[in-house]
């Protein structure tokens, strides 16, 4: 015996493709519909004075699988030619029509199947159609027949219809915006326009679709300007930290009175210690002519006293020899005198030239703690900024979960109040329904904020970088002009120095 096999849908074939049969959405590349069917009457159902009515189910996935909820009101004694005339029987989102069938089944008022038909869903034609009945069995009866109207349309969701109709008609539907036609600007077609000549003079829909994305204003050609213009201009997050505006922080100006009162405590060592050097060399050269006075008194008064015992004419080699020891000792105190100044001058010359050093490596040592202040100071900033800027995007992501749990408690319960919805499985549909949709809404929004909000990260990183360059390159700017300027005034002072010797 040689079977026979039905060929899967294209969706399930293909690799690249996903199928869930219990996911309420969409099937990937597949087109969901919405089907009424509207039952207006049934012809020769039986020949008895008996009452009957209509059910109308749909079957496929488990989202789509409605059952006896929709059924028309019992007509009494008329088994011939009743007429139900009944409200059109709405099945909104058939998610795979591929595999939905549609079972129309006619009851007596007891319960007893008079006939039934299964139809298809792919493939079922709109508009006014006599359905005839079979057996449970699948086999056809001859008269039994219902007179329905039938309407497919592809699936839109809720909130989406006015977007539809604008799709449909743009031009028309931009006027009642208040965007007059002719200030749309035209696209021209170029090299389709060619291919299509039978198109020339028409602008289609997707050539005006920029102008007509939803949340978005149009792009309208402002009547003084020859460029399209859009009301939202991007700002800078935050501002490019200079070293001006560091220097006005107070932990900086706190430092540089800390090292000026460093450097006027050393200036004070400085005078105190020449001060003492001063006084020791003033000093050492008192002593020095003290000494030179009393020797030389010494040897007059052994001259006096000489001459007093032997008599002044006897003296005569007496007194040359005295001066001569007296003019040898002032040579040696001249002498003395000499080595002496020039040991304190080259004292005064050394500690002058420590002096100078120390107040070149303070100021060196100063450059240096501002450079390094100015950049721990640039780094709590921008620490500040990427806080303050956590902080935003964490309130944004507070308050996008606040609207969109707001905006599904409030489409909940715009549900729940519809009076349209006529039972609790089609409610208990539009709500899982809401709530599938609304999750994918949510989740693509929060997935763009967390975009945008890593854009700005890297954004505000690029400039907190670009800062720390210019910063880097002021900082060693600064040293190199700091020592460039102490190598001048060393030079200077060298110079002084060898022409005042």
């Amino acid at each position: 015996m040689i079977g026979s096999f039905l060929l899967k849908p294209d969706f399930m074939r293909r690799p690249d493709r996903t199928f869930d049969p219990f996911s309420e959405s969409p099937v990937d590349g597949v087109i969901a519909a919405t089907c009424s069917v509207q039952v207006i009457s049934g012809q020769f159902l039986s020949d008895k004075k008996v009452g009957t009515y209509v059910e109308v189910d749909m079957y496929g996935l488990p989202t789509d699988t409605i059952r006896r909820e929709h059924k028309t009101r019992t007509v009494l004694n008329d088994g011939l030619n009743p007429l139900y005339n009944e409200e059109p029987f709405v099945f909104r989102k058939v998610v795979l029509p591929d595999l939905a069938v549609l079972r129309i089944a006619v009851y007596e008022e007891n319960g007893k199947l008079i006939g039934q038909r299964i139809l298809p869903l792919d493939g079922l034609q709109a508009g006014y159609r006599h359905i005839s009945l079979r057996t449970d069995g699948n086999f056809p009866l001859s008269l039994p027949t219902v007179f329905c109207c039938i309407q497919l349309k592809t699936y839109v969701p809720d909130g989406l219809g006015d977007f539809v109709n604008l799709l449909s008609d743009p031009l028309q539907k931009l006027s009642s915006y208040g965007v007059d036609e002719n200030d749309i600007e035209q696209v021209p077609l170029g090299k389709r326009q060619n291919r299509n000549p039978q198109r020339t003079g028409t602008v289609s829909p997707q050539t005006t679709s920029p102008s007509c994305t939803p949340g978005a204003p149009p792009l309208i050609r402002d009547s003084n300007s020859s460029i399209l213009t859009d009301s939202r201009d991007k700002e800078k997050l935050v501002p490019l930290v200079t070293s001006e505006m560091l220097k006005q922080e107070k932990n900086y100006q706190k430092l540089l009175r800390k090292q000026q009162k460093e450097l006027d405590t050393l200036s004070k060592k400085h005078s105190k210690d020449m001060t003492y050097l001063q006084r020791s060399h003033c000093l050492t050269v008192d002593k020095l002519v003290a000494y030179h006075d009393r020797e030389k008194q010494f040897k007059e008064k052994s001259l006096e006293k000489a001459i007093k015992k032997r008599g002044e004419s006897n003296c005569t080699d007496l007194k040359i020899e005295i001066e001569n020891k007296v003019q040898s000792l002032v040579t040696d105190h001249k002498a003395k005198v000499k080595g002496v100044i020039a040991d304190q001058s080259k004292q005064f010359e050394e500690l002058k030239a420590k002096q100078r050093e120390e107040i070149r490596n303070t100021k060196l040592a100063h450059v240096q703690q501002q450079c390094d202040t100015l950049t721990k100071l640039l780094q709590s900033t921008h620490q500040e900024q990427i806080k303050g800027l956590s902080l935003k995007h964490e309130r944004e992501m507070k308050d996008l979960k606040s609207n969109q749990a707001k905006v599904s408690m409030e489409s909940t319960k715009e549900i729940s109040q519809d009076k349209s919805v006529k039972n609790k499985a089609e409610r208990d549909r539009r709500v899982r329904e809401l709530q599938s949709n609304n999750t994918k809404k949510f989740l693509d929004e929060r997935q763009r904020l967390l975009t945008r909000q890593q854009n700005e990260r890297e954004e505000v990183e690029k400039i907190q970088m670009k800062s720390a360059e210019i910063l880097m390159k002021e900082n060693e700017k600064m040293l190199e002009v700091q020592r460039v300027a102490l190598e001048a005034e060393a030079h200077s002072t060298a110079s002084s120095l060898a022409n005042s010797s």
